[in-house]
């Protein structure tokens, strides 16, 4: 197989094979502590209030948006307070682009426009309501910020000449970075089967005024996944609002340190060839354990927080058997971009994030699943971005 052949258009996650069975999420760290343990502790740290008087944003919606970074001439950090705006979602956009498998896999993404929503790729996956838009953002902390833009990472230019003086890309420790998924108040009426009123919207979800093109309108999270620089891999942790229909389809929820019932199976089914036979089940709240709860009280988390759920977190591209880990969101993968949470694996994919001398962004691998292999990225010329697909936006 020659190498244009050997990429597709694939990001966050997307696969080529099904797998049936459900694999195992989270497991110990090199110093023995949990890894559902560091996606709490990250979760209770980037959620809580950001003391800007006056706000709803809590800490990760202070830090720098992609926007900010890779669209931003030249890059700054946010003032404070500073409106919000969401963007479609990129793997949305990338994956709705599919080219030929002869096609060169260097991309830039010039349709995202912040202050706009789209529709999914497959709101069928998810029951989303016909018409209804998905709106996006991703966050970066100081730490991601400052090594980005110091190591000029942010630009085509910038990235060639980290390509020609052979830099290593390697973020600090302390990085940790954030994507989150929104849906209109209005739309997410409609997918509650108008179940629920905005006050109760409001005490159920975190809600925030976005600004848009047409004006400011008011969105809830339904989910949001980040990855933290613990590990040379990342540490990658995924949550989801305990209402999203699904989100536990396929490979279960896992939380061996907050929850009360650590392991919840899936309740859908798969065909041999993997079409969803049941999908879209209603898995109920997710009670906090009370370490958890403590946690949440210290940090002075809202109440909202309390109805959004790990769905589970990973650190290694496969399980003790060679079997994939697979990490996807009902939301981001599956309903955004069309991607069976089967087929998801964010550590894998993210692996394959890279530029070229050009300064050009790609590495987009058949099977996103698995074992990464670095010799995929070293034979099409290719510089991996430790796990950062926001080279993608790079003017």
């Amino acid at each position: 197989m020659s190498i244009a052949k050997s990429f597709s258009f694939a990001i966050f996650g997307l696969c080529v094979s099904y797998v049936p069975q459900a694999s195992a999420q989270g497991s110990l760290l090199p110093w023995g502590q949990s890894s559902d343990q560091v996606g709490w502790e990250t979760f209770v740290q980037v959620t809580a209030p950001s003391g800007i008087p006056g706000s709803a944003n809590v800490e990760f919606e202070t830090w720098a948006s992609d926007e900010d970074i890779y669209r931003t001439s030249p890059p700054k950090w946010p003032t404070a307070p500073s409106p919000k705006r969401l963007h479609p979602s990129v793997l949305n956009v990338v994956a709705s682009a599919m080219v030929t498998p002869s096609a060169s896999p260097r991309v830039t993404v010039e349709s995202i426009a912040p202050g706009t929503c789209a529709p999914p790729s497959n709101p069928q996956a998810g029951d989303f309501p016909k018409g209804a838009c998905i709106g996006e953002e991703v966050r970066r902390n100081w730490a991601s910020f400052q090594y980005i833009v110091g190591n000029g990472l942010f630009s085509k230019s910038g990235l060639a000449a980290a390509a020609k003086n052979g830099l290593i890309v390697n973020l600090p420790a302390d990085s940790i970075e954030v994507k989150a998924d929104w849906v209109k108040i209005s739309d997410l009426k409609v997918w509650q089967h108008n179940t629920l009123n905005d006050d109760q919207i409001r005490k159920l979800y975190h809600v925030n005024t976005v600004e848009e093109q047409n004006g400011k309108t008011d969105y809830a999270l339904v989910a949001f996944h980040f990855s933290t620089k613990q590990v040379k891999n990342w540490v990658w942790a995924d949550f989801e609002h305990e209402l999203n229909p699904g989100r536990c389809d396929d490979t279960g929820c896992h939380d061996s340190f907050g929850a009360v019932m650590a392991n919840v199976p899936a309740k859908n089914s798969r065909s041999p060839n993997g079409q969803d036979l049941n999908g879209n089940q209603q898995y109920g709240a997710c009670a906090k354990n009370d370490v958890l709860e403590k946690m949440m009280v210290n940090a002075q988390i809202g109440d909202v927080w309390r109805h959004y759920c790990l769905k589970g977190s990973q650190i290694t591209f496969v399980n003790a058997d060679g079997s994939p880990t697979l990490l996807g969101n009902s939301v981001i993968e599956r309903i955004a971009a069309d991607i069976p949470i089967p087929k998801s694996s964010c550590q894998t994919c993210h692996a394959y994030a890279a530029f070229d001398k050009t300064g050009a962004a790609g590495g987009f691998p058949d099977n996103a699943i698995g074992a990464f292999d670095p010799k995929v990225l070293e034979k099409a010329g290719m510089i991996q971005n430790d796990f950062i697909w926001g080279v993608l936006l790079a003017r």
